[in-house]
């Protein structure tokens, strides 16, 4: 703990914070960017060895700091060098909070500050301190470095904002971050093809064609109802709860389901009937033709970015909270075992063996919560998604750390377990990757 409380780990967390929740917002870009990261490399390794120590207190404290600074060194370089990588990370930390993690082999330019981690380490292991302060850097300090690294700023994402006609033409403005900017497009010929624009001049915004059709989105939903002649409202189109909540789980960089809804709508009268476009936020844009038929186009600005995602992959994906726990046993178990085996090399007990024990057991429990949990999520009876996930990837750090570090203190020289650990790690990336894609 006195480690987490040296003021450079301090000054860390107040940067990381301030950073993420002010500045990212005013002032997006390279620079805050890598402020993050860099504050992140101070943080990251007192933070994980003081949890270390509360599940394992017996450990020796230099080999945690060392186990600490090398798995946030190598899980940073994964993550930024493998888009994979950076995906699952995303998807880990979005159990805690909405996420989105990018591959940027740039961002490694921040990995030398964890030799400034290292030096407030030693300076602060060379200190003494007393029993309240000890308590009060348990009660206070470790609550706040945890909320600080998970309550990360809202996460950025292109939006669809409105829809107009002028003249002879519809145009929609949509909003993009990476970097900020909003854009407007042009359709002239019904919805068809779309170029870049400006802002048009005199917009209007009608809901009815000339043929008394007359159009309305369905408020919090992805739908659009119709009535013609004044007659009752009925569904043009409409997105299912199912589909909806599968886009919801596939696009990772919205908060709320609520971002996946229908906002502005137009209506152009063309020759032989009439378009609608509809604004879908994050989903982007869709269009009816003349003919009736409806198609999600995305965004005509933006043609990189995802939108919009297929629903006929969406649904049959396992959702995440589901993938992040199969994940984190397998990974948790191969990491235990190596640590086992190093044991059992330098002579451990056989008892060892009920730490990895401990994985089939926690899979048996926490996999059918997770399956309710994704494929019921409105059931009263269904774990909260993040239970699971969260219980596994507790469960693989507790089994990983103590086999690792108990097997580091027993052994003879560094190489007797760091071999096992390097060709566990290996392994466990390689099916790690294989297991997310299978159920992806």
């Amino acid at each position: 703990m006195a480690w987490l409380g040296h003021p450079v780990t301090m000054v860390a967390l107040a940067v990381l914070v301030i950073n993420d929740h002010v500045l990212k917002l005013t002032h997006p870009g390279w620079a805050t960017g890598k402020l993050s990261d860099a504050a992140g490399m101070l943080l990251a390794p007192p933070l994980l060895a003081a949890l270390a120590g509360l599940i394992a207190p017996r450990l020796p404290v230099r080999r945690v700091a060392v186990t600490s600074m090398v798995a946030v060194g190598a899980g940073f370089t994964v993550v930024k060098l493998w888009a994979y990588g950076a995906e699952l990370a995303s998807a880990a930390w979005s159990v805690l909070t909405p996420s989105l993690i990018r591959a940027d082999p740039t961002d490694l330019l921040v990995l030398p500050l964890l030799a400034g981690s290292w030096w407030t380490w030693r300076r602060s292991h060379a200190s003494r301190a007393g029993r309240v302060t000890r308590a009060v850097r348990l009660a206070v300090l470790l609550p706040l470095a945890l909320a600080g690294v998970a309550a990360t700023s809202p996460l950025p994402h292109t939006r669809a904002e409105s829809v107009v006609v002028a003249g002879d033409a519809v145009y929609v403005h949509a909003t993009a971050v990476r970097p900020r900017r909003a854009e407007w497009s042009v359709s002239r010929d019904g919805g068809v093809t779309w170029s870049g624009a400006a802002e048009p001049a005199s917009p209007r915004q009608p809901v009815c064609s000339r043929d008394r059709v007359c159009y309305r989105v369905v408020p919090d939903e992805l739908g659009v109802q119709s009535s013609t002649d004044g007659g009752p409202w009925t569904d043009s189109w409409r997105i299912g709860d199912d589909d909806r909540q599968a886009l919801y789980r596939d696009y990772a960089d919205i908060e709320t389901i609520l971002a996946l809804s229908s906002g502005a709508l137009a209506v152009q009268d063309v020759p032989g009937g009439h378009v609608v476009v509809v604004a879908n936020g994050r989903d982007g844009f869709a269009v009816r033709d003349p003919a009736g038929r409806w198609t999600r186009i995305g965004f005509p600005a933006f043609p990189d970015d995802v939108a919009p995602l297929p629903l006929s992959t969406s649904p049959g994906a396992l959702g995440r909270p589901l993938r992040i726990t199969v994940i984190a046993l397998l990974a948790g178990f191969l990491m235990t075992v190596a640590g086992v085996v190093s044991l059992r090399r330098s002579g451990g007990s056989r008892q060892w063996w009920w730490l990895a024990a401990a994985f089939p057991a926690a899979a048996v429990v926490l996999i059918p919560v997770a399956v309710r949990a994704w494929r019921d999520p409105a059931s009263i009876v269904a774990a909260p998604g993040f239970l699971s996930p969260f219980l596994a990837v507790v469960v693989a750090l507790a089994g990983a750390v103590i086999a690792l570090s108990f097997a580091a203190g027993r052994a003879a020289t560094a190489r007797a377990w760091l071999r096992p650990a390097a060709v566990a790690a290996l392994v466990t990336a390689a099916a790690s990757a294989v297991a997310w894609r299978l159920m992806s």
